[in-house]
């Protein structure tokens, strides 16, 4: 952990590729086993990075964390996968600041997800920012903003309809 310094909000990016613009294969090539993720995090400082964490899933990869450009974040992330900065960079989206949070507090909600109000990607949040914590790249305000993000996240679940329905990719599939 590196203190409880004021953080930059301009230096919160999000850089990730999703099922909106990628199918499952190129998805694929992007993807991070838990070893994957320990390695990453283990290079993490050569690229100068401290504070991240990767959310890895069947419908995206999201890397989240303060840096002085997203190139950062990208270029450590490609360091363990099958496909290129490159071909991340062209498909990807990125995000700072205000707009990276936004993005986070959606995704955790489920509004950002294939399945409106799926509600499987909170557990998965809570699973990659518990791995970079124990591998010391979280630091408080990391753990603030996620906290906030689940409660926002319970919150919605509890107090409207949005999860309603299907919960999620493989439920629709097996209802299907």
């Amino acid at each position: 952990m590196h203190g409880n310094s004021t953080k930059d909000i301009k230096k919160f990016f999000i850089a990730g590729i999703n099922y909106k613009k990628s199918d499952a294969a190129i998805r694929g090539q992007f993807a991070v086993s838990n070893d994957q993720y320990a390695t990453l995090l283990s290079k993490a400082p050569e690229f100068g990075l401290h504070e991240l964490f990767v959310l890895s899933t069947c419908n995206r990869t999201e890397i989240y964390g303060f840096a002085e450009s997203a190139d950062q974040l990208i270029n450590l992330l490609c360091t363990q996968t099958e496909g290129t900065a490159s071909t991340f960079t062209q498909l990807a989206y990125v995000k700072n600041g205000l707009a990276a949070i936004e993005h986070l507090f959606s995704v955790a909600a489920g509004i950002d997800s294939q399945i409106l109000g799926d509600y499987e990607i909170v557990g998965q949040i809570k699973q990659a920012v518990k791995f970079s914590k124990e591998h010391g790249f979280t630091d408080t305000f990391m753990e603030r903003l996620v906290n906030s993000v689940l409660q926002a996240s319970k919150a919605i679940k509890n107090q409207t309809n949005l999860s309603g329905g299907t919960v999620s990719v493989s439920f629709a599939a097996v209802q299907y």
